[in-house]
């Protein structure tokens, strides 16, 4: 079964029609349109203006010369999620009647099929793609286009594209499937030859064996200035014939669509797209972090006050503050203890937000209630600690967490109390997790787990589909 971290809420004509059913799991950004130039990183490297003209969307100083060094120092994206700078890019679109028009935004889907049997690798740092065939004269199963108005995503053009629903505009999409099979060498295709391919049924050729997620890119062209396009009429730009330091223009079909990708995610961003999240069959939606990292946990309890817990299984919560107080009963009680992602350097820290990621849920079937989590100092060692040895705990909560007896994710907002311990030049953050001090009982999942234990750190800014 598929797990989802977000909830699903009203989505766009652009989300409703992805040029495929997806049912994987899957990440997802939002990508606003950025800047048009004549440039290409992959394939013309540092020859600025020589190249067809693209469209940029993602990290907002993508020009000639980047690299996945380049992109993650200025990392500046028009992404929502913030952990994305990568770089992404398409020809520009010129309408029937010789208009040159730019793109509102692009929505990229990172997917998957077939995890359990075949699973991912996260993109290696420097990974560059390419998709489509800016040669094209006849359709590609890993090309769709879709009027907004119309029947859902199609390989051929030909369709009439109406105003959409709303009437105040016409909107075309673009859908660009990249390769997902890497060949676990070449960061960077050349011309003659590929570095990546297409699986098949999910699992990928010997010659190209690393699985990586599917880069699902939809380009959304919203047109106001019409009432219908023909979509075989639409014309993409192509490489320029250059006389000197002059250009000379070439247009092709809308089956010459290609794109380029460019890696531009952090490492733990990463890592975490495929093996906290799509390798587990969960939708991370845009809930990939920035950063993250594993807690070190254990629990104790004063029914065994000797006991070490140094590898648990599970994580135990239980305490009682009725009937005489809380020390009148057993209490039992996690530790976590969490080394601190850092703010990113030259980004907007008022958009980052820390959670903790935990799995697990009560274990009595008789409703919700809420359990806590209390601060305590980061002196102590999980191969040792019991009972008895325990740090001081004040029972005054950071946050807490109302929940049921459903097993699942949860996220704990913890972000107030880590920026607290950031100010005071902390690099670790501990809590106890207490119960809901009703005698109930409360089981999660430890950081060695599959499903793991993650302090994350979140970078999310808004991003119209228009």
């Amino acid at each position: 079964m598929k797990l989802t971290a977000i909830t699903t809420g009203l989505m766009s004509a652009l989300a409703l029609c992805s040029f495929t059913a997806h049912a994987g799991p899957q990440a997802q950004a939002v990508c606003a349109y950025h800047h048009t130039l004549g440039d290409d990183a992959i394939m013309m490297f540092g020859k600025s203006g020589q190249a067809m003209w693209h469209d940029f969307f993602g990290n907002k100083l993508t020009d000639s010369f980047s690299t996945y060094q380049t992109l993650r120092e200025h990392p500046q994206t028009s992404c929502d999620n913030q952990a994305d700078g990568s770089a992404y890019w398409a020809p520009s679109l010129r309408l029937p009647d010789g208009e040159v028009v730019t793109p509102a935004y692009q929505k990229t889907y990172y997917q998957a099929n077939s995890v359990d049997k075949y699973p991912l690798h996260p993109f290696p740092a420097g990974l560059e793609l390419l998709a489509g065939d800016h040669h094209g004269t006849a359709p590609s199963s890993r090309i769709s286009f879709l009027c907004a108005n119309g029947n859902g995503y199609t390989h051929n053009a030909g369709e009439v594209c109406g105003l959409r629903k709303a009437g105040d505009a016409v909107q075309l999409n673009i859908g660009i499937a990249f390769p997902n099979c890497w060949d676990g060498v070449n960061l960077k295709p050349a011309h003659g030859h590929s570095n990546a391919t297409y699986d098949n049924s999910g699992k990928c050729p010997a010659n190209f064996p690393v699985k990586i997620p599917t880069v699902n890119m939809n380009i959304a062209y919203v047109l106001p200035q019409i009432t219908s396009l023909d979509t075989s009429k639409v014309e993409l730009s192509l490489d320029p014939t250059m006389h000197g330091d002059q250009r000379e223009e070439h247009w092709g079909s809308i089956y010459t669509a290609h794109a380029d990708f460019m890696n531009g995610w952090t490492e733990d961003a990463a890592h975490f797209m495929t093996e906290l999240c799509m390798n587990n069959n969960m939708d991370c939606g845009t809930n990939v972090p920035w950063g993250y990292s594993k807690a070190e946990n254990t629990w104790v309890s004063s029914d065994n006050p000797t006991e070490v817990n140094a590898t648990p299984d599970t994580l135990k919560i239980q305490d009682n503050w009725q009937n005489g107080g809380r020390t009148k009963h057993p209490e039992t009680m996690t530790l976590v203890k969490f080394r601190i992602p850092h703010l990113p350097a030259g980004m907007d820290t008022t958009l980052f937000k820390y959670r903790i990621r935990i799995y697990g849920g009560k274990v009595e079937k008789n409703g919700a209630d809420q359990i806590f989590f209390y601060p305590t100092n980061n002196d102590w060692n999980a191969k040792t600690v019991t009972w008895n040895t325990r740090p001081t705990v004040s029972y005054s909560s950071d946050a807490s967490l109302y929940l049921n007896y459903s097993r699942e994710y949860r996220y704990v907002d913890v972000d107030k109390a880590v920026r607290k311990a950031l100010a005071a030049g902390k690099t670790e953050i501990s809590w106890y997790i207490g119960g809901d001090r009703q005698g109930n009982t409360y089981e999660f999942n430890p950081a060695s787990s599959r499903e793991s234990l993650i302090l994350m750190l979140n970078g999310f800014q808004g991003v119209k589909e228009i």
